[in-house]
């Protein structure tokens, strides 16, 4: 299962992920969908640490890293999850 709590996700001025909550069951597929410039890749990105959000909370199975206090071996363990 992956949940995500408060996801934010701020380029300067711009908000391009406010508070995102989101919960995706083992084996469901989703789809993310919209218009350029919406923010799905930064999601996808923020999901995987690629880009490291400002705030919020992700937890894949058992894992968990809050953005506020994630250290390197959270991240690295989530990349793991996420390959």
């Amino acid at each position: 299962m992956i949940s995500i709590r408060g996801l934010t996700k701020r380029f300067g001025s711009t908000t391009v992920l406010d508070g995102i909550d989101l919960d995706i069951s083992a084996g469901e597929r989703v789809a993310i969908i919209g218009p350029s410039g919406t923010g799905k890749s930064t999601l996808l990105r923020c999901l995987n640490y690629l880009d490291r959000p400002d705030a919020g909370v992700i937890r894949i199975g058992d894992l968990t890293v809050d953005a506020a206090t994630a250290k390197p071996a959270q991240i690295l363990a989530l990349r793991r999850c996420t390959a």
